[in-house]
């Protein structure tokens, strides 16, 4: 990108951001000089205060100094990469918005920096510069709405506070970007797959999950509360071919801040899934996708389950039953029944109807 571009793009975009980013502080950890100048040269016009450091050792010690209100980072690097950088200032500086820069596009090293605290990710070359200030921005509201609580990237692409049309317009370059770039979205669902086994206390979790490598995933994750409780859900991304990628994305972002809050009860499933499918009505392009959201309470030895269109069986050794959803996302899958079933020392979760994927949870006790 040339700065004669970058300065038609500023012009595009300055008016509606100047007062946001007035005198907000900025520092770009990037081996490149060029491109630290350029952004520089950009970020100077908005009357921010940029400072630079050539590669994460730099930076760090910058931040020992300073916390600026926004950092953009590389991830390829001498002396200390974007990913040994983000771990350690996510560490240090938990609550510092950090925006990751991309130049290989390579999904896994995205997945693990946004799994590490990342808030967002750019992939080199930036031709249009106005993508890079609406990340910024976008960045800097979330940071100074959620001072209290920690926000991932997709929560920040689809904001729970501004669940409607007005957020697509920091949306744009993210959707089109993964529409466009299929191979790039379907990598990303991969990468973020949790590990396949866990432990808290005396209960272990294990999953497996065969599915073709070429095909859109079925996407798995899970967390464990604080109390000890723990919560997962399952979508099919192939169910919605055009926006899976996306539609993945903000459910894992709503997955995400039901975990911060942690105050989870029985009515709590619902009305997450009544907010995942008013955050899908927001998107130009979504179709009904099939889902499945639960959590465990090990001290009421039960398990809660709402499908959205997928059918698993619940093995705890004892009895097997049916998990079914008759509506999927998109079609009130908020009024679908929240199954209860009681757990065991040995129990499963088994899916069915998945084509080629094939899916099994266990859960066990010592």
């Amino acid at each position: 990108m040339s700065i004669e571009q970058c300065e038609k793009n500023v012009d595009e975009v300055k008016a509606p951001v100047e007062d946001l980013l007035f005198n907000k502080d900025v520092l770009i950890v990037d081996d490149d000089p060029v491109f630290r100048s350029m952004v520089k040269a950009v970020l100077e016009s908005y009357s921010c205060n940029v400072k630079e450091a050539c590669n994460g050792l730099e930076g760090l010690k910058i931040l020992q100094n300073a916390l600026p209100d926004v950092l953009l980072c590389d991830l390829a690097m001498p002396i200390l990469n974007g990913i040994e950088f983000v771990e350690e200032a996510v560490l240090e500086y938990p609550m510092l918005p950090i925006i990751v820069i991309s130049g290989s596009g390579d999904m896994q090293d995205v997945a693990k920096v946004l799994r590490l605290g990342a808030k967002d990710f750019l992939v080199k070359p930036i031709n249009d510069i106005s993508i890079l200030i609406k990340s910024l921005v976008s960045a800097l509201k979330l940071s100074e709405e959620s001072s209290q609580r920690m926000q991932d990237f997709s929560s920040q692409w689809f904001r729970t506070s501004e669940l409607d049309k007005s957020c697509n317009d920091e949306l744009h370059w993210h959707l089109d970007h993964l529409q466009n770039e299929p191979n790039i979205g379907r990598e990303l669902l991969f990468e973020l797959l949790p590990e396949n086994d866990a432990q808290q206390g005396n209960w272990k979790l294990s999953y497996r999950l065969l599915q073709p490598a070429d095909g859109m995933p079925l996407i798995f994750d899970y967390e464990w509360l604080l109390d000890g409780r723990l919560f997962f859900y399952l979508v099919d991304s192939k169910s919605d071919e055009e926006s899976g990628v996306v539609s993945c994305l903000l459910i894992r972002a709503f997955f995400n801040d039901l975990i911060r809050d942690q105050n989870i009860t029985l009515n709590t499933i619902p009305k997450m899934v009544a907010s995942i499918e008013k955050g899908m009505a927001t998107m130009a392009h979504s179709y009904p996708m099939s889902g499945m959201f639960g959590y465990v309470d090990f001290s009421d030895e039960a398990i809660f389950i709402l499908s959205a269109g997928l059918d698993a069986v619940w093995d705890n050794q004892k009895e097997r039953s049916v998990v079914r959803g008759s509506e999927q996302l998109t079609q009130g899958a908020e009024n679908n029944k929240v199954h209860r079933f009681p757990i065991t020392q040995e129990n499963s979760l088994l899916l069915n109807s998945l084509g080629c994927s094939s899916f099994k949870l266990e859960l066990s006790s010592s």
